[in-house]
């Protein structure tokens, strides 16, 4: 059984500062598994790079100019 939070509890949620949650359609909660061959990793990696960009974001990048 759950107990009642105190005034102090309540008060200092209203004073926690952070970012606000992302609405659920911005979540990013779905993974993806790809196989692919060295030299494909080896090339994205190399793109990635060239574009100042983890591996994960490049390819995300990639994705979202697609989608578009």
């Amino acid at each position: 059984m759950k107990r009642k939070r105190t005034r102090a509890q309540i008060a200092a949620d209203k004073l926690r500062t952070g970012r606000p949650s992302k609405p659920k359609a911005e979540k990013q909660s779905e993974k993806v598994m790809l196989s692919l061959t060295k030299a494909e990793r080896t090339r994205l990696e190399a793109l990635a790079k060239k574009a100042g960009l983890p591996l994960a974001s490049y390819i995300l990048d990639i994705l979202r100019e697609k989608g578009e």
